[in-house]
């Protein structure tokens, strides 16, 4: 991996991944490895920065989906780019199922979905947990008006909140400055986007959590969890981040809990 740290030439594939994305499942871990296969180029001495850039153009495209702003065309290079990425995962995908002969088994159907009495067919709610309401802390009930949310309206009403009253830093927009509302929150006069989207775990609460014994509308932070220890070691000359034990950034984008991933870093390519 020889090729040059250049931000600004990783944009386009970035925004090209996120558009065609899950954006409940996609990693920040995911989309940084995949730069490095396509550009040749160990990201690791430069983790924290992709890092919140990624978050940057996934708050972006949030933005843009909800105002309906249409992306600007990709270039001719980006295009390949992005066809050489999925050339890649379908390879991969093909290699980990190949299709063997003489199975006698016909693939199953899947059963059609029902349809209501007007005949629109009926959407099953995807069974990840993902959408499930969380109780909030009493700050950011102060600042929401409600007392639980799914946790991509948690991010989205932050982004809004931010947007709204001119927060971000003109001259780096990954930066947030922190007014007395969400200093309350973040105790930091400014936080990065991708440190923000982490501290909000301090005030997010599953329902087991609470207990008969508090009152939703007391909540308090949570402790911020401890800094993840790395393991002594050297790492091989092009290093890939799956070998990284520190799992802070290969949370689904919004996922509330670090560990409840099913599915591993090799499989989700």
């Amino acid at each position: 991996m020889t090729e040059e740290y250049n931000p600004k030439q990783y944009l386009p594939t970035i925004d090209a991944i996120l558009s065609v994305a899950d954006l409940e499942k996609i990693t920040v871990k995911k989309i940084r490895n995949a730069l490095q296969e396509l550009f040749g180029i160990n990201l690791q001495p430069h983790k924290q920065d992709i890092s919140d850039i990624i978050m940057e153009r996934y708050f972006d495209l949030l933005e843009k989906r909800k105002n309906k702003v249409e992306p600007p065309p990709l270039s001719k290079e980006d295009i390949e780019r992005q066809d050489a990425l999925m050339a890649s995962q379908l390879l991969k995908s093909t290699i980990r199922g190949p299709v063997t002969r003489g199975s006698g088994k016909a693939t199953p159907r899947k059963p059609r979905a029902k349809k209501n009495a007007a005949g629109e067919k009926k959407r099953k709610a995807p069974n990840n947990g993902f959408n499930q309401a969380l109780y909030l802390s009493q700050d950011l009930q102060n600042l929401f008006g409600v007392e639980s949310l799914p946790r991509p309206q948690i991010v989205k009403q932050m982004w809004t909140y931010i947007k709204d009253n001119n927060l971000q830093n003109p001259n780096d927009r990954r930066q947030i400055l922190c007014n007395d509302t969400l200093y309350k929150i973040f105790k930091k006069k400014t936080v990065g986007i991708f440190e923000m989207n982490k501290l909000l775990t301090s005030h997010i609460f599953k329902p087991d959590e609470i207990g008969d014994t508090k009152s939703v509308g007391e909540l308090q932070a949570k402790p911020p969890p401890p800094p993840s220890s790395k393991p002594n070691g050297k790492k091989s000359a092009d290093y890939v981040d799956e070998e990284d034990d520190d799992d802070d950034d290969d949370q689904e984008l919004g996922d509330p809990d670090e560990d409840d991933s099913e599915e591993s870093d090799e499989d989700a390519d």
